[in-house]
């Protein structure tokens, strides 16, 4: 026998309706600005937010329809836990996707942009000064992919492009423009090469 604390009763009951309108707005004016606060607080935006509050109803809507909803806890504690765990699970997600287009796409250019102390401070300055020479496109690419990990989904909604493969390709001509400004500073190249950042 599920042992529902009084004050869910109502809302469990909601729930296990078949029109559950009325419940699921409750639970958005309830808990949706604390889940997402909770998600911007863990790195995430508040568009990512609202994607897992969104989730983690769904899951509720699940346990209590299948009577795994004990009501042990309270609902805002049952959808923070959810949430938190979706996250977790979406931050893996992300950093896998992320590596894996480098992968594919043969991106052992990766290696340049690590944030490693390997490059003293003047040779950081000079790549920082190659990156301007490009444009504000490219720049914004290939530190937005390489410095701020973010994925090829992720920069579609920041640039004007039709679709990921689009945005891949110029990804890749924005590479290969960078090789070619690399090249001509000898200085640069030379300590890249040395420390196998590049290969010919």
């Amino acid at each position: 026998m599920l042992m529902i604390v009084p004050q869910h009763e109502n809302l469990v009951a909601a729930l296990q309706q078949p029109d559950i309108e009325q419940p699921v707005k409750q639970l958005y004016e309830s808990h949706f600005s604390g889940i997402v606060a909770q998600i911007v607080a863990n790195g995430g935006t508040e568009e990512d937010g609202a994607d897992v509050f969104q989730e983690a109803v769904l899951v509720l809507i699940d346990k209590v329809r299948t009577g795994s909803f004990r009501g042990d806890s309270s609902i805002k504690t049952f959808l923070s836990a959810i949430a938190r765990n979706l996250w977790l699970h979406e931050i893996r997600t992300r950093d896998r996707r992320r590596k894996r287009e480098q992968w594919y796409s043969g991106d052992k250019d990766a290696v340049l942009f690590e944030p490693a102390t390997i490059l003293s401070k003047q040779s950081r300055f000079d790549l920082m000064d190659v990156l301007g020479q490009m444009g504000d496109t490219c720049k914004k690419i290939l530190t937005g992919f390489y410095y701020e990990s973010k994925s090829m989904r992720t920069m579609l909604t920041e640039f004007d492009y039709e679709n990921e493969q689009v945005l891949r390709n110029k990804k890749s001509k924005c590479m290969k423009k960078l090789k070619e400004l690399l090249t001509a500073n000898t200085a640069l190249w030379e300590t890249l090469k040395n420390i196998h950042y590049y290969e010919r």
